[in-house]
């Protein structure tokens, strides 16, 4: 099984793009990055999904899971508006990044315009298991109203691990 990152970090974005990787999330990104041990290059290889003009995040995904993703969709219809739909996100709304040998990343320009992010703007890295959510903290990504309006639907004492009841162990 995969490792999952965890936790919510702030990360500071300098005048180059540059963003220093926090070192836990690092080791995940290194870890989901099959050629990271063998291409000897201290680089980190990682997926950037920026999303349709709405979205105001972007996400970063670790290689394996990336790849699971694009196996999932290779099993959906040919042409099928799902597929088509998740290919347009997935791979036309997407950019390949490395991480450094210093441990950053280097957010390229149109990606920190999409988030406003300036020179010395503290960014959020916001853990979603096999994927980091990357936002402005001024502007909380619009997809987690939708949720909170979905907790709200089952009351105060919700346990969403009831959740974990629908799982099959298939």
């Amino acid at each position: 099984m995969a490792r999952k990152f965890r936790g919510t970090e702030s990360v500071k974005v300098d005048g180059k793009g540059r963003m220093s990787i926090p070192a836990r999330l690092r080791r995940v990104f290194d870890a989901g990055d099959p050629g990271f041990a063998t291409a000897n290059t201290g680089r980190t290889q990682l997926v950037a999904v920026y999303g349709p003009d709405w979205w105001n995040w972007i996400e970063l995904y670790t290689i394996d899971a990336i790849e699971e993703i694009d196996e999932q969709i290779d099993k959906l219809t040919r042409g099928s508006p799902q597929r088509r739909w998740l290919e347009m996100l997935m791979n036309g709304q997407s950019t390949d990044l490395e991480i450094d040998k210093e441990g950053r990343l280097v957010l390229p320009q149109k990606l920190r315009e999409k988030l406003g992010l300036g020179d010395g703007t503290e960014t959020v890295f916001e853990s979603r298991g096999d994927y980091i959510q990357v936002y402005h903290p001024d502007s909380r990504p619009k997809d987690v109203a939708a949720l909170e309006d979905f907790t709200a639907q089952h009351g105060p004492e919700f346990d969403p691990r009831s959740f974990l009841d629908q799982v099959d162990e298939g």
